[in-house]
């Protein structure tokens, strides 16, 4: 349903049109529909409740301000999809006791993106999961940046960066994660991976780690490499011409993402902006 909808008996609705304040409260599984809006300066999100809340969002040529509050106990799966440029997206999730929260972005459109992602983990076992897919031909500039902050015991986030370079398309991935004092048995993961095609590609990973506090788990990983020749070779050797052959390796590897995403005409529109790149 769509979040803007009047007659939503789980949505209360406060605030102006231009900085929208919605009050989620269901003990139930809802799924949420965020279409593109350039007439929003910001919304707030308050989700409340035991049950799980599903919410899609594209975003086209917007900047996108999101302020995303669970309280107690509710679990939110957030799934956002970038079908045009120009898009200048800023979230910042704030998590309580108890509370889970399930993000993924894919981004596979032509142009200029960047994305500022922040969650803080408030409350005790908190737990926070995020991917990330991303693919950058012809003259794109993607950069890509998400922060996890654990303020609180028994916290966990992980988060997985993927991404595909192409010509002399560029993608940077800036991934932060602190484990601050107090935060003792939290966990903190990143994986950060980018394939590059073309010599005149620009990739680069940056991953963060920052740890002020004992008894707790800490990882990461970035590799930024050439594609595997090999494979290349493989599947032209088989008849396959090497636009065809990129884009299969493209595919699998960015493929994944696809499956935090249910709605068809989205997935519809993914495999549209994929295809126009090839």
């Amino acid at each position: 349903m769509n979040i803007f909808e009047e007659t939503n008996p789980y949505i209360v609705k406060k605030g102006d049109s231009s900085l929208p304040i919605f009050d989620i409260t269901s003990n139930d599984n809802i799924s949420l529909f965020i279409p593109s809006n350039s007439n929003i300066k910001k919304i707030t999100l308050n989700i409340k409740g035991s049950g799980q809340v599903s919410i899609l969002e594209t975003c086209e040529n917007n900047i996108i301000d999101h302020e995303i509050n669970i309280f107690e106990n509710a679990k939110v799966h957030h799934s956002i999809a970038f079908f045009k440029d120009n898009n200048e997206a800023k979230y910042a999730v704030n998590m309580e006791k108890n509370t889970e929260y399930q993000g993924a972005l894919a981004d596979f459109s032509k142009g200029n993106n960047t994305l500022d992602f922040v969650c803080n983990l408030n409350g005790e076992y908190a737990k926070s999961n995020w991917n990330l897919a991303c693919l950058s031909c012809e003259n794109d500039v993607k950069k890509m940046s998400v922060s996890f902050f654990h303020n609180a015991k028994h916290t966990y986030a992980k988060m997985e960066n993927y991404g595909v370079c192409e010509d002399e398309g560029s993608i940077e991935f800036l991934g932060t994660s602190s484990i601050n004092k107090g935060a003792k048995s939290s966990a903190t993961h990143q994986n950060a991976k980018i394939m590059v095609f073309d010599p005149k590609c620009k990739a680069k990973a940056n991953p963060v780690l920052c740890i002020d506090e004992n008894d707790v788990e800490a990882s990461h990983a970035a590799v930024v490499g050439q594609i595997n020749e090999d494979h290349i070779f493989y599947l032209t050797s088989r008849g396959i011409e090497e636009e065809t052959a990129k884009k299969l390796i493209t595919l699998g590897y960015l493929n994944p993402i696809l499956r935090f995403f249910n709605d068809e005409s989205v997935l519809e529109r993914m495999s549209e902006n994929i295809d126009g790149r090839f």
